[in-house]
Formats: C-alpha cells, sequence, structure tokens
C-alpha cells in the first residue's frame, strides 16, 4: 500500500515508546511510505524540541533513518479543494499525486476527517487493526 505519513506519527515513532515506534517497526514497514520536503521539515523541528532531550547526533540518525524508510515526494500541483486547515494542504496534495491508499495521521483534528480529496484519513489505530480484518 501507499501510504503517506504525517509528521506526528514519526515524531512519536520516533521520540516516545509506543504504538507508533512498535508500528513504524514492524506495521508500516512492508508498505510504500510517502512524505514531502514539508513533512520532514515538519519532523527535524518536532525532533528538536527541547522535551524530548535528543542530541543532535541522535537527531541526524533519526532524520537518516525516515530518508532510508521513506521517498521524499515534492507535490507539483496544490490541492485546489476545501480545506478545513489550510496547513493540511500539503498533505493531500502529495496523498492525490502519489495516489495515496490512505494518510496515516495522529493529529485530532484530521482523524476526525474520514477522507480528503476521495483518500481515507486514518489514525495508526485504525490503519493497523484494518490490517487484520
Amino acid at each position: 500500500m501507499k501510504l503517506v505519513i504525517d509528521s506526528n506519527i514519526l515524531i512519536s515513532a520516533y521520540s516516545v515508546p509506543g504504538e507508533a515506534r512498535e508500528a513504524w517497526q514492524a506495521g508500516l514497514a512492508p508498505h510504500r511510505l510517502l512524505i514531502s520536503p514539508e513533512i520532514f521539515l515538519e519532523v527535524e523541528r518536532g525532533l528538536r524540541q527541547t522535551q524530548f532531550d535528543l542530541s543532535p547526533a541522535e537527531i541526524t540518525v533519526m532524520l537518516k533513518d525516515i530518508l532510508k524508510r521513506c521517498e521524499v515526494v515534492r507535490p507539483k500541483t496544490p490541492y485546489q479543494g476545501e480545506m478545513a486547515d489550510e496547513n493540511d494542504r500539503h498533505l493531500v496534495s502529495l496523498a492525490r499525486e502519489v495516489g495515496a491508499d490512505a494518510l496515516i495521521t495522529g493529529n485530532r483534528a484530521r482523524k476526525n476527517l474520514e477522507t480528503a480529496a476521495g483518500i481515507p484519513i486514518l489514525s495508526l489505530a485504525q490503519f493497523l487493526t484494518s490490517l487484520q480484518g
């Protein structure tokens, strides 16, 4: 499956033990994972937050790992449809351009939407549950 991974999932996978980390290590691994340059920069900024207490060397290793696991795609055509949050436009643009099967997010506001531009928006838990069915 082609999956667009939101920055909050990646930040959680690298900074907080739990579901996101386990899914990153196992459940998401067999899929084609896609991010945009904007998502990558959001992850970098997020990992640099002092609350995570990560050294610059640790962050560099994490970012290199993300680049090994994810394909970075710069959407050529911005999504023109209505958006509840303009900050999400790059996510939907990427998902549409690559023909993503789903957009995986931990953002509560995004999770309240079922789809964006016809692409399912799933929490990590919803995605992992769908694999079992």
